[in-house]
């Protein structure tokens, strides 16, 4: 899908990095390594083959590097399955210009006075109109389909120059979410 593609370019290429990374997981679900594991991944339509097979080397590795072993689908222990997309975001800001506290006179005598506070998204050519790419990785026992663990990456989408440039940023954003799979 084209929307892939976008975020491959975006999600993936970052200066100051806005990633926010979130997991959920099943707690009654106990771990030990080693285990094996299978990356399942089916392709879309259009979908950025380059990106897909560097997040599933990123994740392949960093699986391994926490002590699992990469199966196959018939004797994994459990899958992983990831999805991508992309989202327009807008800026939200508080205008407090209204807010004052000083004396005025109303006629009846002397008070204080009050104005108020607005929120105003803001117009697309200051920039407050931005592209989120979203990561979701999920961990699923194959008998059941059940789920037991979802990480989920979000982030401001930017542009990366290089190969090397998007390479580093996916290997940094898998890190980051693997760190919290159950060991």
């Amino acid at each position: 899908m084209r929307t892939l593609f976008i975020f491959l370019l975006t999600l993936f290429i970052t200066g100051c990095s806005t990633l926010k990374v979130e997991t959920d997981f099943d707690p009654n679900i106990a771990m030990t390594p080693p285990k094996t594991f299978h990356v399942v991944h089916k392709l879309k339509t259009d979908e950025n083959t380059l990106t897909t097979e560097r997040i599933i080397e990123a994740l392949e590795n960093e699986l391994i590097a926490q002590g699992y072993i990469n199966g196959t689908k018939e004797t994994a222990d459990f899958f992983i399955l990831f999805h991508t997309g992309v989202t327009t975001k807008s800026r939200v800001v508080t205008d407090y210009k209204y807010v004052n506290m000083y004396p005025y006179s109303y006629g009846r005598g002397f008070g204080y006075g009050y104005g108020g506070a607005g929120t105003v998204v803001v117009p697309e050519q200051k920039n407050y109109t931005y592209k989120e790419g979203k990561l979701i990785v999920d961990a699923v026992f194959p008998k059941g389909n059940r789920i037991f663990w979802r990480g989920v990456a979000k982030d401001k989408l930017q542009s990366l120059e290089t190969p090397q440039e998007r390479i580093e940023y996916i290997n940094t954003v898998i890190h980051t979410l693997m760190k919290k799979f159950p060991k």
